[in-house]
């Protein structure tokens, strides 16, 4: 009698078919702006730089959150990007897209402002925005009453974390990474932790903007 494949692979096939598009769309984008760490093409043209920038080389604002400098780079900042972005609870893929377009944004200009040698340096990695998912994750965990503990304690590390290396303008734990990142640009996570959270209370007063209006009687025509 014939001996029964094992069921792992197909398991592994339907987990495949499961994941959203968004995530396959995030996961090309790493590996077409990483090409470089397999000996493809150069990171220079994909990282921000200011001065670069303004001349005209637009793509650089799009391009600099997936492109990274070593693997261990890549495989921290984007290991951390997916398991955070796949984790959050919201489920509409705008609002998604919208934590992670505004998590850059606001990482960006955190540098622009507040990070010293930024136009020298440049900036590129998912460490801003996977900073802000994080962010949002925790605040999820509060105002859905799930694990309100672990998203209380998620929230308080990330956001303090974030706070103390824009003000010593050194990453946590920098000695750890051995040159590997680069040189971080501290500010950067303070942004996109701000930016994103801000976007979750905006999205969550807009949720509760249509029970404050019928709880006060008002059409909302009439607003």
């Amino acid at each position: 009698m014939p001996r029964t494949l094992p069921t792992a692979p197909q398991g592994f096939a339907a987990a495949l078919r499961r994941t959203r598009p968004d995530v396959w769309f995030f996961a090309g984008l790493v590996v077409l702006f990483n090409l470089h760490l397999l000996g493809i093409g150069s990171p220079a043209p994909l990282v921000f730089f200011p001065l670069e920038a303004a001349e005209g080389q637009w793509w650089r604002l799009f391009t600099h959150p997936f492109a990274h400098l070593t693997f261990y780079h890549l495989a921290l900042d984007a290991g951390a990007f997916f398991i955070l972005y796949a984790g959050l609870s919201e489920t509409h893929i705008g609002r998604k897209l919208a934590f992670v377009v505004i998590g850059g944004l606001s990482s960006l200009i955190a540098a622009l402002v507040w990070a010293p040698g930024f136009g020298r340096l440049g900036l590129c990695g998912l460490s801003g925005i996977a900073h802000g998912l994080m962010a949002v994750s925790g605040l999820e965990m509060i105002f859905e009453e799930r694990h309100r503990l672990v998203g209380w304690l998620s929230f308080c590390a990330v956001a303090a974390k974030s706070v103390y290396e824009a003000v010593n303008g050194r990453v946590l734990f920098e000695f750890m990474h051995m040159g590997l990142c680069g040189t971080p640009l501290a500010a950067c996570h303070l942004g996109g932790v701000a930016g994103a959270a801000t976007l979750f209370f905006l999205f969550r007063a807009a949720d509760r903007l249509p029970r404050i209006v019928a709880a006060g009687g008002v059409s909302p025509q009439r607003l």
